[in-house]
């Protein structure tokens, strides 16, 4: 399993689909519109309903009953919409396997919703911040799927599983990864979203997300709240009392507002019933 072999894999990565398309092309038109993005959106029974599901549930704290997708599209903003898109069109995916890192694509979704979430609530009103984390937020962990599939067709997953559920934080599944592969899943993410022309400040923010301290400084802010957020809430653990500390630590190392975060983790997992 060579760092070639990974590289091939991405390349190989099916196009984005006809939704995902249209969404973006929304998104980045200077004169598109939530209605457009809304009309966009409805025509993807899978994207429609992951985005009616999200808007209802206690996860995104919204105060009322969210019925239409339009309603729901204007609420959640275009660059949520955008990571809905993404993680539908993944889960569509037909060879989806994450059996290696002891999820589905269930699994993933969640997880993904859970990090864009708290990321929403972390930085609630600091649009600078969230017009970068709200997508790259959602996408943090699209590299799995491509590392996944190479464990399968390499018929190593029990044997990678049993690697991965032995360690407790993100930093020691990424030292799996490197040594397994020769390159870490947040690596792979960036190449990723790299192919798919994704702004340079996003996919570099993922790239350095374990050590921000070696990002350009106009990009560190973006790694080291990716950091914190993977840190707490992560496909292999998320809310236990290790992660929370752990995040804390991070928080402080990197002179973020303690107090803030402890606020929104205490509400995030109330109503994750964690």
């Amino acid at each position: 399993m060579t760092t070639e072999s990974i590289l091939e894999k991405v390349k190989a990565f099916p196009p984005l689909d006809d939704t995902v398309t249209k969404v973006m092309a929304v998104c980045n038109d200077a004169n598109g519109s939530i209605g457009d993005l809304a009309k966009v959106v409805q025509n993807d029974p899978m994207t429609t309903a992951n985005i009616l599901k999200a808007a209802n549930s206690p996860l995104y704290g919204f105060s009322r009953e969210i019925k239409g997708i339009t309603q729901a599209v204007s609420i959640f903003g275009m660059d949520t919409v955008k990571g809905f898109a993404f993680s539908s069109f993944l889960q569509k995916k037909p060879d989806l396997n994450l059996a290696p890192y002891s999820i589905d694509a269930r699994d993933f979704a969640s997880i993904s919703e859970h990090q864009n979430s708290f990321v929403a609530k972390w930085f609630k009103g600091k649009k600078e911040m969230l017009d970068i984390l709200s997508l790259t937020s959602f996408l943090m962990e699209v590299g799995k799927i491509v590392l996944a599939s190479v464990v399968v067709e390499h018929e190593k997953t029990d044997e990678f599983k049993e690697h991965i559920n032995a360690v407790e934080n993100v930093s020691e599944i990424s030292a799996i990864e490197k040594k397994v592969f020769g390159i870490t899943n947040e690596e792979v993410t960036a190449i990723l979203l790299e192919e798919w022309n994704f702004d340079s400040e996003m996919f570099n923010a993922i790239r350095h997300l374990h050590h921000p301290e070696n990002a350009d400084p106009s990009i560190q802010k973006y790694a080291q709240a990716l950091h914190v957020t993977k840190t707490l809430i992560s496909t292999h653990n998320f809310g236990k009392e290790p992660q929370i500390e752990a995040a804390l630590l991070l928080v402080e190392k990197y002179g973020l507002d303690k107090d803030h975060f402890e606020e929104v983790v205490t509400e995030q997992f109330n109503l994750a019933g964690v």
